[in-house]
């Protein structure tokens, strides 16, 4: 798992499928060097955690827990 600024991403989980960056509102999710990565300004909707396919995402709380 890679923690990120508010989203945790377990590389061994995810296939990929991009489901969550295109969910995402702010467009903060990304796929670089195949991984997922995050960019400043996720408002914490959980949107890439609930359609997540893979349950490959957490997003953590405003205290850092998921």
């Amino acid at each position: 798992m890679k923690p990120r600024l508010n989203v945790i991403w377990n590389e061994i989980y995810c296939k990929r499928c991009l489901l969550c960056v295109e969910v995402c509102p702010v467009q903060v999710l990304s796929l670089e060097r195949n991984e997922i990565e995050e960019k400043d300004g996720c408002i914490r909707c959980y949107q890439c955690e609930r359609y997540c396919p893979d349950i490959a995402i957490e997003v953590m709380d405003e205290k850092g827990k998921g």
